[in-house]
C-alpha cells in the first residue's frame, strides 16, 4: 500500500513539471532575437494568460532593449555647417 502511495506522488511531481518553460533573462532574450520574436509573438497571441509570465517580460524587455541599441545610420556630417 506505500509503494503505491509513493508511486503515485513521485508520478504526479515528474508529470507537474513537464510544462513548465525555464526562466530565460534580458541578456539571453538579448543574444537570441529568432527566440525573442518568437516568444513575443506567443505572449501576444494569449495575453490574458501569459503577459505577466517572466519569459514574456524578458522578452518584451530585450526587445525595448534591442530596438533603443540600433545605431542610427543617418549622416548628420553636414548639419551643423562643418
Amino acid at each position: 500500500m506505500i509503494k503505491i502511495i509513493f508511486l503515485s506522488m513521485f508520478a504526479a511531481l515528474a508529470l507537474s513539471g513537464c510544462d513548465e518553460e525555464k526562466n530565460k533573462t534580458v541578456e539571453y532574450y538579448m543574444q537570441n532575437s529568432d527566440e525573442r520574436k518568437a516568444k513575443i509573438a506567443e505572449c501576444k497571441n494569449n495575453p490574458g494568460e501569459l503577459a505577466l509570465q517572466h519569459n514574456c517580460v524578458n522578452a518584451s524587455k530585450a526587445e525595448t532593449k534591442a530596438s533603443m541599441r540600433k545605431e542610427d545610420t543617418r549622416d548628420y556630417s553636414g548639419a551643423f555647417g562643418n
